[in-house]
């Protein structure tokens, strides 16, 4: 369906997995630029190993889940195989909705421990709440609270294997850079 599962394969077991860091001490998003602190929703983390793609040490860093995965789609175009990918696990915090513009926002969390990897995830995508960059993939580490939001908040619910490109153009906040 989409080069996720060329990549899927090669992030390795747990034991080989770097563990995900804190995003707290500011940065921007290694794909659109943005403050990382400075918006809500899910954040995400790539690692690549000795072949980082950026100028600064450790995983890339990204504002929301379709950042994440479209970064990771852009790098393995040019041969680059993450060892791991995380992004926020919604079923890990006590998150909460705030309305902006009549838009319903989920928080965001940038401490190590609510990052889970994106293979341990099941993602609400479409729903009615927004991330950083509008409609985004919201992960859940429990299936049933993933089923709960999309109950609530509607969208469909897809896993690691089944995020493409083609998937994340279906959002209103998809950005071609």
């Amino acid at each position: 369906m989409g080069s996720v599962g060329l990549f899927a394969g090669c992030l390795g077991n747990d034991a080989d997995r770097p563990d995900p860091i804190s995003l707290e001490d500011g940065g921007n998003c290694d794909y659109c630029g943005m403050v990382l602190e400075s918006h809500s929703g899910s954040k995400g983390q790539a690692f690549y190993g000795d072949d980082v793609p950026e100028a600064h040490d450790g995983p890339a860093w990204f504002c929301s889940g379709t950042c994440t995965y479209n970064y990771v789609f852009d790098q393995e175009d040019v041969g680059l195989e993450p060892t791991a990918i995380y992004l926020t696990d919604y079923s890990a915090v006590e998150y909460s909705l705030s309305s902006e513009n009549g838009e319903a926002f989920i928080s965001a969390h940038l401490t190590a421990d609510v990052f889970s990897s994106v293979e341990d995830l099941a993602f609400a995508v479409g729903s009615d709440v927004y991330g950083a960059m509008g409609p985004d993939l919201v992960g859940f580490g429990d299936r049933a609270d993933a089923e709960a939001f999309v109950d609530e908040h509607g969208g469909e619910l897809y896993e690691h294997d089944d995020v493409s490109r083609e998937l994340l153009s279906t959002l209103d906040n998809y950005r071609n850079h």
